[in-house]
């Protein structure tokens, strides 16, 4: 099980705080050295780390506090059930950003300064079919979520797309009775009797504060290189 590496930044209203990666071409670098010294056919393991390299950003909205730390809570308990990655519990207002990381942060402060603050409301516990739509909670498609969404869509130059909010507690690829089972449980444990109000969450939501860059390369499934770059406070 791996998790996805968390930095804390301190951000002030209307600026963006940042944190410099690594290079692209120096992480590359060490994971092909690596793959010569485990791999019998490097050319075949370049191909897979060039794929994995590919720069991808997302701006998330992550919840702060007690409900940061109860669906954090979910996150782990699911990720040792099955194996999986750990991650901070987020809503991704907009993923597969590519481009240059500053002009990328550049842009997201412009984006931040547009948008106030403004509550995301939970729906119910679901199961999708994919990786990283496994188990998750829908968000109720308001009026301010969705003209975040389409701000963000705006500002990044990405065509429209049916917008769907959600925070996800488990990237997994299992089958779907395995899925079900385990949406069950994180109701019984988040909203239900059995929760014995230690892992009980006591609202339904939260209010949208800042937004954050992740660096979120979609072909690490193990999220070992997702790290946050930026933070920028909401109007």
């Amino acid at each position: 099980m791996h998790q996805a590496n968390i930095t804390t930044l301190n951000s002030r209203p209307g600026l963006c705080s940042t944190h410099q990666l690594h290079t692209t071409k120096q992480i590359t670098r060490q994971r092909i050295r690596a793959a010569h010294l485990t791999n019998t056919r490097p050319a075949a393991r370049w191909r897979q780390v060039v794929a994995a390299m590919t720069d991808s950003y997302s701006i998330w909205i992550k919840p702060a506090g007690y409900m940061s730390e109860k669906l954090q809570q979910e996150i782990a308990t699911q990720a040792q059930e099955f194996g999986a990655p750990l991650f901070e519990p987020h809503v991704t207002l907009l993923p597969g950003i590519d481009g240059d990381q500053e002009q990328v942060i550049t842009t997201m402060q412009q984006l931040a300064q547009n948008i106030k603050r403004f509550r995301l409301n939970f729906l119910n516990v679901v199961h999708g079919q994919t990786f990283h739509k496994c188990v998750y909670i829908l968000v109720a498609k308001e009026e301010a979520i969705m003209a975040a969404g389409a701000a963000a869509q705006q500002a990044f130059g990405k065509p429209t797309t049916d917008f769907m909010p959600h925070l996800s507690l488990l990237y997994a690829d299992v089958d779907d009775a395995t899925r079900a089972a385990s949406q069950q449980a994180a109701v019984q444990r988040l909203y239900g009797e059995g929760s014995d109000y230690t892992t009980l969450l006591t609202d339904n939501g939260f209010v949208a504060e800042a937004i954050s860059l992740w660096y979120t390369p979609a072909a690490d499934r193990s999220l070992a290189s997702w790290k946050q770059v930026a933070e920028c406070q909401l109007s």
